[in-house]
């Protein structure tokens, strides 16, 4: 499990709820997310910020829908509520899971449970 999030807490929230019976990475812009999906794209399911300071979510996955449209299927884009004109466009538009902040702790498991067919 990929985790993408300015928030270190978030990254270390997903640790503890997930780390016991599944290896979470966590990297905390998307520019990191971008280099390490370029060598190791093989993760089964991707749980990125959708607003981030240096490369949002969206910009993430603008990217990679032209670099490795393969993985975004394996994406959950995480909302804080805190949306802006663009973003609200983006969940509307974009075939893409999402899930809101705060989390509930049975909700990240299940989607981390029930991958996508690859």
């Amino acid at each position: 499990v990929l985790v993408i999030d300015d928030e270190p807490s978030i990254g270390t929230m997903f640790v503890r709820i997930l780390g016991r019976h599944h290896e979470v990475k966590v990297v905390h812009s998307g520019r990191e997310a971008l280099a390490l999906l370029s060598v190791d794209p093989a993760f089964d399911r991707v749980f990125c910020d959708l607003m981030m300071g240096d490369m949002t979510g969206m910009d993430l996955h603008a990217a990679l829908s032209q670099q490795q449209p393969e993985c975004l299927s394996r994406f959950v884009f995480m909302t804080g509520g805190a949306f802006t004109d663009r973003a609200r466009a983006f969940l509307a538009e974009a075939s893409v899971s999402s899930v809101d902040k705060p989390f509930e702790l049975a909700t990240l498991r299940e989607m981390v449970e029930q991958l996508p067919s690859r």
